[in-house]
């Protein structure tokens, strides 16, 4: 009993009969009917992979060679249904008066969701420190005793060391002159007790035997899962040479505090320091024309959506001699192909005050390696240079700002759903009938999750459910983008393969250039009614639930349907399987947002639960209300839920 409610599966292998025996989970985890299961034991080497064979000889050898007490492994074994998955596998021997180990019982159990997210954890935190070690910032978290144990390229060596490891384990005594370690201390030391930290404030770094230097700081607590304090972070941007240039120290200090906006703590690391940067970015052609430009950039030149600057140039903005120096400065770019990075750039305009910028140029390069432009990211230091403006005038702007952007985000949401499709036409071969349902509750102005209808004729249909990663604008933006990519493609929508071939490949060529870490997971299916068959393709989305005859079950797809995110690799080319509709009743797809929705102790809602949810039955209208409302129930508050997406369709012939 206390296996059973533990989900694992219990096997007995008699070593003197060479016979085993399967608990019926072990049959389901396998995918394997009870006359057909092989013994893995000692057929291993047909059925797991050559490092997982490794591991069971060597466990073996213990158990019967040294007399272990114990057989523990996690291999990877070939399933018959859902290709390779992980198990543990553990077991306990019973030896003869002699000592010889005549059998092993034990339990196995599906590790392959822990295997893969151990994985996936590993490539995001490959993409932070790919991020952190290219942002011109110095980025860093100490514990509570003010040691570094984590840090960027860029901190590094400003510390003088040649990488980031070095610096692991030292403190800013170990650098800087003892009062500026000591004052750095005592405000780490502030920080923790609190549990508030300070923005944009301007510090002095005095070192031993190096010039002064100067930076704009931010700290706050470092905050663990569970509420503790751990320590502090940080992230500075060295304003030396500015501040060198400046007689009052103190005045540039207190413009310093006004300068950027509050940042907001993230759960995830990389979004932490994304959300810590407020930048203007901004892409232009080889003739110095807008072409791509962020919201911020947009408001800055004094437009309010970032089309009404496309086509226009630095020519319609500011004065001549501004203009001119600018697109000198983006020649040498496009044709030496260096950057220039970190420069303090003083802005004229046409009819209003001057400005000031910290700004960094780059070469835009396509896909083929060719400068086609030049692309830029800036911040405002203008009141580094402008100390008598005031702060309730900064304040004022503030809130105009955000009010403006409250309703352009409410209007964009409002659009966002006006595009999703409320009904679905039905389709038919003979007495055979397809006939579409959708769910869509989002948790957030803006999301990535949408879903599409392609008819392919009277009786047969193409259908796709997509998420982008991430929620906001950012993800809207990628959401319409897609959109426009799909009806690009719609000549290759009757192949799942090619088609989703084509939009990875669109949506490379719009992200990968521009650095930015999106990704889309996507489903899309064509069901052909003539034929009675239905084709898949997979990119990196959660399989859907299928309802067959003889049972509900999560949907599969062979490993040659399955492939990574849209936008991770341009040269992906997806394939996709071809199978009956013979026994297959009823399909339901999702996203995310309904597997993974927690409660308030951070427990998954999880797919035995969806799966137990669908196979109630009753009409599929209802089936979808049942899950929203099994979901929302299991996360009661908005902290751990996600927006639901459903997409499904049944069959009757």
């Amino acid at each position: 009993m206390a296996l059973q409610a533990s989900k694992e599966g219990i096997w007995d292998w008699d070593l003197v009969e060479k016979s085993i025996y399967y608990s019926p989970r072990v049959y389901r985890f396998l995918g394997y009917r009870k006359d057909e299961m092989p013994h893995l034991f000692e057929d291993r080497k047909e059925h797991m992979d050559e490092e997982s064979v490794t591991l069971v000889d060597e466990a073996l050898r213990r158990v019967i060679q040294e007399g272990e007490d114990l057989f523990a492994v996690e291999a990877k074994v070939k399933t018959a249904k859902w290709g390779w998955k992980w198990f543990r596998v553990r077991g306990t021997p019973v030896r003869d008066n002699l000592g010889k180990v005549i059998r092993i019982g034990g339990s196995l159990i599906d590790i392959s969701k822990r295997m893969v997210a151990e994985r996936e954890l590993a490539e995001e935190r490959h993409l932070v420190k790919t991020l952190l070690d290219n942002i011109p910032m110095n980025v860093y978290f100490k514990d509570d005793r003010s040691r570094f144990v984590m840090a960027n390229l860029s901190t590094a060596k400003k510390m003088g060391l040649e990488s980031p490891e070095e610096l692991l384990g030292k403190s800013d005594a170990d650098f800087f002159e003892e009062e500026h370690a000591c004052r750095a201390r005592e405000d780490e030391v502030r920080i923790m007790l609190s549990k508030k930290g300070f923005t944009d404030q301007t510090e002095h770094e005095k070192w031993e035997g190096s010039p002064d230097t100067w930076v704009k700081t931010t700290k706050h607590p470092w905050i663990g899962q569970g509420g503790e304090v751990k320590g502090t972070y940080g992230v500075t941007s060295d304003i030396s040479e500015l501040v060198r240039t400046r007689n009052e120290q103190e005045q540039i200090a207190t413009q310093l505090d006004l300068q950027n906006k509050t940042m907001e703590e993230e759960r995830q690391l990389m979004r932490l320091v994304i959300d810590s940067v407020p930048l203007n970015v901004y892409f232009k052609n080889r003739d110095h024309q807008f072409l791509i430009a962020n919201q911020a950039v947009t408001e800055w030149f004094g437009y309010k959506n970032p089309e009404d600057l496309y086509d226009k140039s630095d020519r319609d903005i500011f004065s001549d001699a501004h203009w001119q120096q600018a697109e000198e400065d983006e020649k040498g770019i496009m044709e030496t192909g260096e950057p220039m990075v970190g420069l303090i750039e003083r802005e004229t305009w046409r009819g209003k005050s001057d400005t000031w910028v910290l700004t960094s140029k780059y070469p835009w390069r396509n896909s083929d390696g060719e400068v086609v432009g030049t692309f830029g990211v800036s911040s405002d230091v203008s009141d580094l240079m402008r100390a008598q403006r005031k702060l309730e005038n900064l304040a004022e702007t503030f809130e105009d700002k955000n009010r403006d952007m409250a309703a352009e985000l409410k209007l964009a949401r409002e659009v966002q759903l006006a595009l999703l499709p409320e009904k679905f036409p039905t389709f038919s071969s003979g007495d055979r009938v397809v006939k579409f349902e959708r769910l869509y509750q989002p948790t957030v102005d803006l999301t990535g999750e949408f879903f599409e209808l392609i008819p392919l004729g009277p009786d047969k249909v193409g259908f796709l459910i997509c998420e982008v990663v991430g929620q906001g604008v950012r993800s809207a933006l990628i959401v319409s983008m897609l959109r426009g990519l799909i009806e690009k493609e719609i000549g290759s929508s009757g192949d799942a393969g090619a088609f989703l071939t084509g939009l990875n490949l669109g949506m490379s060529h719009l992200l990968v250039e521009s650095g930015l870490g999106i990704r889309a997971t996507a489903f899309y299916g064509v069901i052909d009614l003539k034929a009675f068959e239905i084709q898949l393709s997979v990119a990196g989305h959660v399989n859907p639930i299928a309802v067959f005859e003889d049972g509900v079950r999560q949907l599969v797809p062979p490993e040659k349907a399955n492939g990574p995110a849209l936008g991770v690799m341009e040269d992906t080319e997806y394939d996709s399987i071809v199978a009956s509709l013979n026994g297959l009743r009823r399909m339901i797809c999702f996203t995310s947002g309904v597997k993974e929705a927690r409660d308030d102790h951070g427990e998954e809602f999880g797919m035995t639960r969806l799966l137990d949810t669908v196979e109630r039955g009753g009409d599929l209208p209802k089936v979808m209300e049942r899950v929203a409302q099994a979901v929302g129930d299991f996360s009661l508050t908005d902290e751990y839920r996600k927006a639901i997406c459903l997409l499904a369709w049944d069959l009757t012939s």
